[in-house]
């Protein structure tokens, strides 16, 4: 979904060592070099923002709360993160990574360059990168000019899947964290709703109740036309009739949870019954090797004689974890892929109907050898 997104993060960013501790990120550094030696990069640059930062929170578990950073990974040696925060920030940065050399980015000439003196050799050095794409060209040119030609820039986004679609036992006790306060949000979303008719004042309520559980991050979207469109905070605080159609996603240590909320269904009777057998379906198609394009189908089938909300996008599902957003996306004949064991899935399905009503739910499985697992779903929808 798109959504806005805030320019100040708050919430809880220090390293949870109880839940990820060291020997987490030394496994996960491993599989890392494992790659640096297939390829033969000396080094791997992986940069993330405020926005997007997956393989950087994955590997480092620093999350810039804004700008940028960018972690130096070695295939043999001592690692080095850089943030684009003051040297006075430093002691608080120190308390987001394992990596204990952390410089401001600021100062980039003197905390970028000395490192790259290890790789002393005749021919061109290789380096991996990730998250390159996402690099301001200002910074981008501050990178090639301190390189200059001793050293070859490879892509490594396309390589390597950091994160994987597999999640690891840890990454799957984040989520599940991230669940609960997925659901407690909405719950609160949806009972104060219900207690004032007021789309946006519930959405704050919800947005309240997440923030006070440590979320870092959390967006949310409402309708104020019964269920056809969806729309970031508008301030009109209008008291609406109903059916409630609204979005929420939180971000608790690094890892995502979303989900689409519809209360008070009467008005929508008729498409509710379709869409809840829809997601019903949904999460029983989900096993592994099961392809993503077969899901689709099935889940399109069930929802007949309707047809999917276009807010969906023509999607029906997609990974998510570090990302809010994730792949595989789960389309009609699209990047058709096989669904893993311990793969972490967003389902969504949605009726947008003038006649029957607009209804929008979703939930958040794990894919097991015994089928999907819920970890979240949106709350019961026939009320009221």
């Amino acid at each position: 979904m798109q959504t806005m997104h805030p320019s100040i993060m708050l919430g809880s960013y220090v390293w949870a060592q109880d839940r990820l501790p060291h020997d987490e990120f030394v496994s996960r550094l491993d599989e890392l070099r494992a790659v640096m030696d297939r390829q033969g990069w000396q080094a791997v640059l992986v940069y993330g923002d405020a926005r997007e930062h997956a393989a950087l929170a994955y590997l480092s578990n620093f999350i810039p709360r804004m700008r940028w950073s960018m972690a130096l990974l070695p295939r043999t040696g001592e690692a080095r993160l850089l943030c684009s925060m003051s040297t006075r920030d430093l002691p608080a940065m120190r308390t987001m990574t394992w990596i204990p050399d952390v410089h401001s980015g600021w100062e980039f000439e003197k905390a970028f360059d000395p490192w790259f003196e290890r790789f002393k050799a005749e021919q061109t050095v290789d380096l991996g990168t990730i998250g390159f794409d996402l690099m301001a060209p200002a910074l981008h040119d501050s990178v090639r000019r301190s390189l200059s030609d001793r050293f070859r820039l490879q892509r490594a986004d396309d390589v390597l899947a950091m994160p994987s679609s597999r999640k690891r036992p840890r990454e799957l006790t984040m989520i599940r964290a991230s669940c609960k306060v997925l659901e407690a949000a909405a719950k609160t979303f949806a009972d104060s709703w219900r207690g004032n008719r007021e789309p946006e004042t519930a959405a704050l309520d919800g947005e309240r109740v997440a923030r006070l559980l440590a979320a870092q991050d959390v967006r949310t979207l409402v309708s104020l036309d019964g269920g056809r469109t969806l729309v970031p905070y508008q301030g009109r605080f209008e008291k609406n009739a109903g059916p409630l159609v609204g979005y929420l996603a939180v971000k608790v240590a690094g890892y995502w949870a979303d989900m689409f909320i519809t209360v008070n269904g009467h008005s929508a009777r008729p498409a509710l019954r379709y869409a809840e057998a829809a997601l019903d379906a949904l999460v029983a198609a989900v096993w592994p090797g099961v392809r993503t394009g077969e899901i689709y189908a099935k889940t399109v089938d069930a929802l007949r004689p309707f047809k999917l909300h276009p807010i969906l996008g023509a999607s029906v599902g997609h990974g998510i974890g570090l990302s809010l957003h994730e792949k595989p996306e789960f389309r009609a004949a699209v990047e058709d892929t096989a669904l893993v064991e311990d793969g972490v899935y967003a389902l969504q399905v949605g009726i947008a109907d003038a006649k029957s009503g607009h209804v929008l739910m979703s939930a958040i499985v794990r894919n097991t050898a015994k089928g999907a697992e819920i970890l979240a779903r949106s709350p019961p929808i026939a009320e009221d």
